[in-house]
């Protein structure tokens, strides 16, 4: 027998089309027959978000807020669009740095050595931080420390927010007070800069010329002592001697007096261009919990759940109605393949079908 193709015409798709899809009238009745198994499972989920969250410790965040020591960038944003850094053209007492010093490894190993002692419901308590992150790898206990540790910088204004969080307030604020005497002390200690760098360097050379003009003394001192009668002498390499050493000393006297000069003005430079610690806001003991938001979270995962379910629910009603669909299409096709292949028999059928109702009634 021939192969026959079977053509469906552009309404009978159009009403596979319309049979897949959903109105709004049809989702309600989606969401009253499946009303049990979507709530249902909404709150159960819900439930055991919860019972999570509240096995979650209360955090407490202590905040510090800190001034820029130079003056802000107005181009900033600009530039962070443009992805051009500003340190370059930023002067040598800024505080932009400061960000980066309190992120450093060696600021952050001298609070992991520290021990803390807070106060906490009445009682004094004295703890390390490897005690509170129960941790002994000192790589996992910089990135715990890193977790809990946040800083932030204003664009515009060069504000620096840095902030703790931990179990305890009291712990938060007197680790927050520990990183910002770290700054202090970087600052003061290690903290590099033109003008500090100009003042070892004066400092160097004043103890070289110091020690070169003690040589001079001590060679004039030694030359009169062997010549005891050089101040009435009239020889001509005595007189020349003395006044070399005279005109040597002169030099050396008065190099020593300009570098002493310079070394007073570069100590005072020194202290006007290190970057000083200007506090807004002192590290606070925090009084109401940062974290978690419990109710949010709930919520959040209720609304997701809801969502996903009526997701699940439509594609599998969707489905069934697709199968349906191709159930009863490929009915209607091999019915029309048998009308066309055998006329006559289903022409007797239709006959004897019409006669078998006659005789019923």
């Amino acid at each position: 027998m021939p192969n026959r193709i079977t053509l469906r015409n552009s309404e009978e798709n159009q009403n596979t089309n319309n049979s897949n899809s959903f109105n709004l009238f049809e989702l309600m009745t989606l969401l009253i027959q499946y009303r049990k198994t979507l709530f249902g499972t909404v709150g159960a989920v819900m439930i055991i978000t919860a019972l999570m969250v509240l096995l979650i410790p209360n955090q407490y965040k202590s905040v510090a807020t800190l001034l820029p020591s130079g003056p802000a960038d107005k181009m900033a944003e600009i530039k962070a669009l443009a992805g051009i850094g500003s340190l370059s053209s930023s002067e040598e007492n800024s505080s932009q740095l400061f960000p980066t010093i309190l992120k450093s490894y060696s600021v952050r190993q001298a609070v992991l050595d520290s021990s803390y002692q807070f106060e906490q419901d009445g009682e004094m308590i004295t703890m390390t931080l490897p005690e509170y992150f129960d941790l002994g790898n000192s790589d996992k206990l910089h990135r715990a420390l890193a977790s809990i540790t946040q800083v932030g910088v204003d664009k515009k204004t060069g504000v620096i927010t840095f902030s703790v969080e931990t179990e305890y307030p009291g712990l938060s604020q007197v680790i927050a007070a520990k990183f910002i005497s770290e700054l202090e002390s970087f600052n003061l200690l290690k903290r590099r800069s033109h003008a500090k760098d100009n003042c070892e360097y004066l400092s160097r050379e004043l103890n070289k010329r110091k020690n070169e003009l003690m040589a001079v003394e001590d060679s004039l001192t030694a030359f009169q002592q062997a010549n005891r009668s050089w101040d009435t002498s009239t020889n001509p390499f005595i007189m020349m001697t003395i006044a070399r050493y005279r005109r040597t000393l002169e030099i050396k006297n008065q190099t020593l007096l300009y570098l002493n000069g310079e070394m007073e003005v570069a100590k005072l430079d020194a202290k006007k261009d290190m970057p000083i610690v200007q506090m807004l806001d002192h590290p606070s003991r925090p009084l109401i919990k940062s974290s978690p938001a419990r109710t949010a979270t709930v919520l959040i995962v209720g609304a997701v759940t809801f969502v996903f379910m009526l997701f699940v629910i439509v594609v599998s009603e969707a489905a069934k109605r697709a199968s349906r669909g191709v159930a009863e299409e490929s009915f209607e096709i091999m019915r029309t393949e048998v009308r066309t292949a055998f006329p006559r028999s289903t022409r007797t059928v239709n006959r004897l079908l019409k006669v078998e109702e006659i005789s019923v009634d």
